[in-house]
């Protein structure tokens, strides 16, 4: 028997996979002698070893067959079995000195570096720009908005719809005519020559899909409806996540807005950014309430940082609406045959079907409780508790960060831009040309 090996022990499975032929093992300590490996039952000696290394500079797997092997059992408890393998292949010990190697230096950073310091050096983020801040949110979107086009020729889309997502815009949009609205809504937001903010919206989306506290009270969401139906404007109603306290008034709000659509003869769409809300309303199956699927379902990988990422982003493209069944599923059992999206700094590859696009904003992390009521309140956004009387901080508090990122926290989440989306319209053609017949104008 030989002398066994000291190597590193419990590398983190992300970065190191193993199969015995076709089964699957779990790998517990790596040398360039060779690697232990343990199962929960017995296990014959393999006809080879297939090996995937994760390397961090080209953002993928490095995959190898072993073939050249010695393998004995060392250890057989109750539970498990160990088994130890040497070998002598140099393809084998060089993949094994890249990947302790890489492993060993991001250790080493994410010891000695802050957060910064280490993706500047994994990734080439640019750290020292991290300490540009703006002094305000309306300072930055300035900054962002700046080098817009003013003209030019843009796609034309069948209908163009202005998102009330917090009660600021809700009260102001109950004291104008839509028109006057809409020639506030931009300029506000520093985007006031834009080509698309000469065109009148056809519809509004009221409410949050990221904070239920933020959903209009019932007298006001009934007065908003009641405003945009003299006006002839279209409306999706936005729902958030549905927690179990809030499921009986929602499904008592429901019926009232169906009696209302019935006695106005009008149609609501209704955001689903929750499963129970979409069960909710597959019972109900009222013919005036349409459910949507909502940008928290409908999910992807958005983040402004990807950038920076090693490897290609067109893995990115594709989501779980790509599959058909899915889509079946949706429309068979929940109804739904519209998707929202959200432009998210990268292309994206829609499937068949009706489809909104939101921009230029997208949502990177919703937490169910509020870490800017923590940061006013506690003085340590990570000291949240569950708001049960929201004092709405986020209509004058908003979490910055460094301008090259273009991101901005507000109430429970935090969004980026997307700074492509509105400088090229090729890109905004390009969805159109894949069904997106909807474009969702969202500003923080």
């Amino acid at each position: 028997m030989r002398e066994k090996f000291h190597g590193v022990p419990m590398l983190p499975f992300g970065i190191l996979a193993g199969f015995a032929e076709e089964r699957e093992i779990r790998l517990t300590d790596l040398a360039e002698e060779g690697f232990r490996f343990r199962t929960a039952e017995k296990t014959e000696e393999p006809g080879k070893f297939r090996l995937c290394f994760y390397n961090s500079l080209a953002g993928g797997y490095r995959e190898m067959e072993l073939t050249d092997f010695e393998m004995e059992e060392e250890e057989h408890t109750s539970f498990f079995y160990i088994y130890v393998v040497y070998t002598e292949s140099e393809t084998y010990r060089k993949e094994v000195r890249r990947l302790i190697g890489q492993y060993s230096r991001y250790i080493r950073l994410k010891l000695m570096e802050d957060d910064g310091e280490l993706a500047k050096a994994l990734t080439g983020y640019p750290a020292e720009k991290d300490l540009v801040e703006a002094c305000s949110l309306e300072e930055q979107k300035r900054r962002w908005f700046s080098e817009l086009p003013v003209d030019g020729v843009f796609p034309e889309f069948p209908s163009l719809a202005l998102e009330l997502d917090r009660p600021e815009l809700y009260r102001k949009y109950l004291s104008m005519e839509i028109g006057e609205f809409s020639a506030w809504y931009w300029p506000c937001n520093g985007l006031g020559e834009y080509p698309l903010a000469r065109r009148t919206p056809d519809r509004l989306y009221i409410g949050n899909s990221f904070c239920h506290l933020l959903f209009p009270e019932k007298s006001q969401l009934f007065a908003l409806l009641e405003k945009a139906s003299r006006e002839g404007l279209s409306v999706t109603l936005s729902f958030s996540y549905i927690r179990d306290f809030l499921l009986e008034s929602t499904e008592e709000l429901l019926d009232e807005l169906s009696a209302w659509c019935g006695q106005k003869e009008r149609w609501l769409e209704l955001l689903v950014n929750d499963w129970g809300l979409a069960e909710l309303l597959r019972k109900k199956r009222s013919p005036y309430l349409e459910p949507v699927l909502g940008p928290l379902l409908n999910k992807r990988k958005k983040d402004p940082r990807l950038a920076w990422k090693t490897g290609s982003l067109e893995s990115l493209a594709e989501n779980s609406l790509n599959a058909d069944f899915y889509r079946e599923f949706l429309a068979e059992e929940l109804g739904i045959r519209r998707y929202e999206w959200e432009a998210c700094g990268y292309p994206m590859k829609l499937p068949p079907g009706n489809h909104s696009l939101h921009l230029p904003f997208y949502q990177t992390n919703t937490s169910q409780f509020c870490p800017l009521a923590a940061g006013v309140l506690r003085k340590d956004r990570g000291k949240q508790k569950l708001p049960e009387n929201c004092p709405h901080f986020c209509e004058s508090y908003t979490y910055l960060y460094p301008e090259h990122l273009a991101m901005a926290g507000r109430y429970n989440s935090l969004f980026a831009l997307d700074r492509e989306i509105l400088k090229k319209p090729e890109h905004l053609e390009a969805y159109r040309q894949q069904g997106v017949d909807r474009l969702v104008i969202n500003l923080l």
